[in-house]
């Protein structure tokens, strides 16, 4: 946005956010990035293609072209830089993502923010008289968000890998909550000889199972359902929790983390993967995140270093460690205290 635009111009730009977050979301449901992979189409082909009235898709194409998605010259539509990750096969593809956060449920939710607000209960759990995680037993539901987890925690687990030492852990036990297996699956990928446990609810675990047998990781990663405030599976040298400690409040948290300590080996290492909130006012796209997550679950929020620190102690654990990496997301690595 540039600096110089008037308060009020620049708030009322703001407020476009919600009309452009539509706009991606309806070129990833009709797959008009897929379309322009082999090259520029005119909006009638484009129209032909996805079964859409030809004037009413110029509009919206010539709308996202004017925010840097697609280009529009002569006639024809192409691919920006930015179109290219609504690709379904592009690396980092986002176009699954999309579609999960531009589905009903989650609008409707985040139109009840002032109930969250004024309440602090999920304005899920008072829309649809269930918990989000209840909610994502649904097998189908397990399978939409697995796959947009997938394009959200690709790239977390390549930086973990990018910034993290695991020639010596021999095996990893990778603890989900309705998550994709990326994370387990890079990791078996990058170490031939480690061994793998994909820990998650059973719906997630059902969802995952092609997966894993698609990436040729099978042989080396258990599988096995559960609900990991009740326990976990012992024998793990490490204890990864990516984007998990943030889904509960303190007390749920700690339960989970003295469910590790529980079962880790003496010299064991716990190595949680989340945004580690700043303080100050600077943008940071976690505080939008933990909004979310006061919106949908039970008390979860993104927290500070400090309280980081203080979670963990609660729990037995000491802070080893805390390395940033390339994303938004730090690394901490705790051990027994």
């Amino acid at each position: 946005m540039p600096p110089d635009l008037p308060p009020q111009v620049a708030m009322m730009q703001m407020l476009g956010g919600l009309r452009v977050a539509r706009l991606i979301y309806a070129a990833a449901e009709l797959g008009i990035a897929d379309l322009l992979a082999d090259g520029s189409q005119t909006v009638e082909e484009l129209a032909q293609a996805t079964g859409t009235h030809a004037p009413s898709l110029y509009r919206l194409m010539r709308s996202l072209a004017s925010v840097g998605i697609f280009a529009e010259y002569e006639c024809h539509f192409s691919l920006t830089p930015l179109a290219e990750f609504l690709q379904s096969d592009s690396p980092d593809s986002v176009r699954a993502a999309v579609k999960f956060f531009g589905q009903d449920w989650h609008w409707n939710v985040w139109e009840n923010l002032h109930y969250s607000v004024k309440t602090g209960e999920p304005a899920f759990e008072y829309l649809y008289k269930q918990g989000l995680f209840e909610f994502y037993q649904d097998p189908e539901v397990a399978r939409v968000s697995s796959e947009s987890k997938a394009s959200i925690s690709q790239r977390a687990a390549q930086s973990l890998l990018a910034n993290y030492d695991f020639s010596l852990i021999n095996k990893v036990v990778d603890i989900g909550i309705f998550a994709s297996g990326s994370t387990v699956i890079s990791l078996l990928q990058a170490n031939p000889t480690m061994q793998g446990v994909l820990f998650d609810y059973p719906s997630a675990i059902a969802a995952a199972t092609s997966v894993i047998e698609s990436a040729k990781v099978a042989d080396r990663c258990e599988l096995i359902a559960g609900n990991c405030l009740d326990s976990v599976p012992s024998g793990g040298d490490a204890y990864i929790l990516m984007f998990v400690v943030h889904n509960w409040d303190d007390n749920r948290a700690v339960q989970l983390l003295k469910n590790c300590r529980e079962v880790m080996s003496a010299d064991g290492r716990l190595l949680i993967v989340e945004m580690i909130m700043p303080l100050g006012n600077q943008p940071f796209v976690g505080k939008l995140i933990d909004l979310e997550s006061l919106l949908t679950t039970p008390g979860g929020y993104e927290r500070t270093e400090a309280q980081y620190r203080s979670l963990l102690a609660s729990a037995g654990f000491q802070v080893t460690r805390i390395i940033p990496t390339q994303t938004a997301n730090s690394i901490i690595e705790a051990v027994r205290a």
